[in-house]
This record gives C-alpha cells, sequence and structure tokens, in this order.
C-alpha cells in the first residue's frame, strides 16, 4: 500500500493528506491546493482504487467519495440508496470501501512522516552545500591576496 501511494501523482497525494491527517473538506482541499470540487472528489477516488487494488467495487468507491461532497445533491443521495438496496453485495461493497478509507490513516501517517524526514534530509544536504561553497569563497578569496 504504501507503494501505491507513493506512486500516486503529487496532487492525489496532497488531497489525500489533507483529508486523512489535516481533516478537511473537500471545499478546504479544493481551495488551499486550487483545484474544483470535482477534481478532489476524483483525486480521492484515484486513492482509493490505486491503493485498493483488485477489490472491493470501483462504484461503491464513486460514492463513498461522493457522499463526502458538499455538491452531493439530494436526488443524488436517492440514487445512492436504489443503488444500495438493489443488491445485499452493494452494501457489503460500500462498507468495505469504507474500511479501506479508514486503514488508510496508518499509511498517511508515515507518508507524511517521511516526508517530514526527506525535508529534514534535503535541508541539511543544502547547508552542507552551503557551507562548501562559502568555504571554497573563502579559500578563493585568501589565494588572491
Amino acid at each position: 500500500m504504501p507503494t501505491a501511494l507513493a506512486s500516486l501523482p503529487r496532487r492525489c497525494r496532497q488531497a489525500f493528506l489533507l483529508s486523512r491527517l489535516d481533516e478537511c473538506s473537500y471545499t478546504q482541499i479544493a481551495t488551499q491546493l486550487g483545484i474544483p470540487l470535482e477534481r478532489v472528489e476524483q483525486d480521492l477516488i484515484t486513492v482509493l482504487e490505486a491503493t485498493r487494488g483488485n477489490l472491493g467495487s470501483p462504484i461503491a468507491t464513486q460514492w463513498y467519495v461522493r457522499l463526502q461532497s458538499p455538491s452531493m445533491t439530494a436526488s443524488a443521495r436517492i440514487d445512492f440508496r436504489r443503488w444500495l438496496d438493489a443488491d445485499a453485495r452493494h452494501l457489503h461493497a460500500f462498507h468495505q470501501t469504507e474500511l479501506h478509507w479508514r486503514s488508510l490513516s496508518g499509511p498517511a501517517h508515515a507518508m507524511a512522516a517521511g516526508a517530514h524526514d526527506l525535508q529534514r534530509m534535503r535541508r541539511a544536504s543544502f547547508r552542507h552545500c552551503l557551507a562548501g561553497l562559502l568555504a571554497v569563497l573563502v579559500l578563493g578569496l585568501l589565494t588572491l591576496q
């Protein structure tokens, strides 16, 4: 699962982390990333589909994400209810999708911790490069005199 998350496009990972770690609403995510609300929904669907592999139902995944969106209309909720009632397997698939979404909390925290460690290493590397550049400049100035 961590590999699947890491291979996602950056914006999908950002939307995922904002949703799972910062508990941002879809509207907040859209505003923060500067993307339409529909794009947030699609990015989160992409995350769920990429991390569940061949398990689960793509339709259940779409309903799960759409139901959390502020753009979900009353008529769409009725359509969801009809879909849910049409087959007992739909309820099971929807429940499995919800459990899968909840299971992504641990990988989200691990991904955020890894990103924090990577940023720290980059800052340290930058400081070392800067110190090396400064040393070269000082030595260059000393040799000119």
